[in-house]
């Protein structure tokens, strides 16, 4: 039977194949290309048939089933030519979903059983490698996997990241006015937050932040640093005010850092190290397994680290030693993306019962950029 997939579940496949050919995973810089570093693999484990392990042996590919017997092998130049054949197909493939002739042949000759890990696994692959550190020792790490190939994905996705804010300096009548004066795209119901804000400014009303919509995430963020709801509800708000999205251009804006020099009591240089530092930490632990909607323990989920599946097909990753590169890397690569007004009730200036201040949500989402 045919497999449909998307490019990313595509990509996951593709990944696992070019690592079993090439029996190892060329480590990235900070700006996330391949640098003269390797790590080892000796074998794989996929997290969507974990009754399965693929060992590396030589020039072959042994496949081992739950009850320790060989079901398959294949030889690495084959599993190669799988991959190149499944690369093309992937960037030529139409629509949301699509069939690729070379995965149905990776899952027929490799005894493949899931396409994808089920929403309660903690990582899309499993390898084995041997240590960069540690003389002879070998490591199983988890590996989540990131796609290039026919559009950048999201790092945080919205949902409960909801920002809620009441407008100050102005009645909500005259806030609610505002809004509406502000041209609208293609006939849209608002004009969206990045023309809102700064029509706020210039008509001389504020952002006042008051809560995070959903308790979890607040306490997630709040992980990461107590004081850190109240920061990352002025870095999005600045975001837009100031028309600046890609998060390494947005923490530097001279309103975000006095507002938080005046709120935090801290001098604007330490403020603008300690909002890089938290921005960082958010970004990483995003990728790395925490769910904004459910709790997290501050653990690390993929204690491997990323592997990125790059738009020309070859493969690099991230891994935890190289933590300080990985970190630049993400806050280099990414912005903040505006989703659906309407399906997240977010990004636009409503009336609230009882209150006399209009109120704003703004829906955190996160993207990565060229």
């Amino acid at each position: 039977m045919s497999i449909s997939a998307n490019r990313g579940e595509h990509s996951e496949v593709l990944a696992f194949l070019r690592i079993l050919h090439q029996g190892r995973v060329q480590v990235a810089d900070k700006f996330g290309e391949p640098r003269p570093s390797w790590l080892k693999v000796s074998s794989i484990e996929r997290p969507s048939d974990p009754a399965q392990k693929y060992l590396i042996r030589g020039d072959e590919v042994i496949v081992i089933g739950n009850t320790a017997e060989e079901i398959a092998r294949l030889s690495r130049d084959s599993v190669g030519s799988i991959a190149d054949a499944f690369f093309q197909q992937i960037k030529e493939g139409k629509g949301s979903s699509f069939v690729c002739p070379a995965c149905d042949d990776a899952f027929r000759l490799l005894k493949l059983v899931g396409l994808k890990a089920t929403a309660g696994a903690k990582s899309d692959l499993r390898i084995e490698v041997i240590s960069p550190v540690f003389q002879d020792e070998v490591l199983l790490l988890d590996f989540s996997i990131k796609s290039e190939i026919g559009g950048l994905p999201t790092l945080l996705n919205a949902g409960a990241t909801k920002f809620e804010y009441r407008v100050e300096g102005c009645s909500a009548d005259e806030a609610i006015a505002v809004q509406e004066a502000i041209p609208r795209k293609n006939d849209k119901e608002y004009p969206g937050p990045m023309r809102l804000l700064p029509a706020l400014v210039e008509s001389e009303s504020s952002l006042v932040f008051e809560t995070v919509v959903d308790p979890v995430f607040e306490e997630n963020l709040k992980m990461i640093d107590t004081a850190f709801p109240d920061m990352l509800a002025a870095v999005l708000a600045h975001a837009y005010q100031g028309g600046t999205l890609t998060l390494r251009d947005a923490i530097k804006l001279p309103a975000l850092i006095n507002e938080l020099s005046e709120t935090l009591k801290l001098r604007r240089a330490t403020v603008a190290r300690l909002i890089e530092y938290k921005i960082k930490e958010l970004l990483r632990q995003s990728a790395l397994g925490m769910n904004p909607g459910q709790p997290w323990n501050g653990q690390v989920e993929a204690h491997g680290g990323w592997i990125i599946v790059k738009d020309s097909g070859n493969i690099v990753c991230f891994h935890l030693v190289n933590d300080d590169d990985f970190r630049d890397y993400l806050l280099a690569v990414t912005k903040f993306e505006t989703p659906s007004m309407t399906r997240h009730h977010a990004g636009y200036i409503y009336k609230q019962p009882g209150s006399k201040f209009a109120k704003l949500r703004l829906s955190l989402q996160v993207r990565l950029v060229n």
